[in-house]
């Protein structure tokens, strides 16, 4: 069998790729020099806003 024909060969590769793409996203996420910039967004979801999540309409 014509190893790029078959399909088994593209399944393990797909699965492969997808692994590798996983562990550099996991490397990016968790490296030193993303983490402040991790620890400023996640502060944004706590802080308080000025708005009461209705609009006040005036005329």
């Amino acid at each position: 069998m014509d190893m790029i024909n078959d399909v088994n060969f593209w399944r393990e590769a797909i699965t492969v790729g997808a692994f590798g793409l996983f562990a550099a996203i996991t490397v990016w996420a968790y490296s030193r020099k993303r983490h402040s910039e991790f620890a400023e967004i996640s502060d944004y979801v706590v802080q308080d806003d000025d708005t009461s999540g209705f609009e006040v309409r005036t005329k």
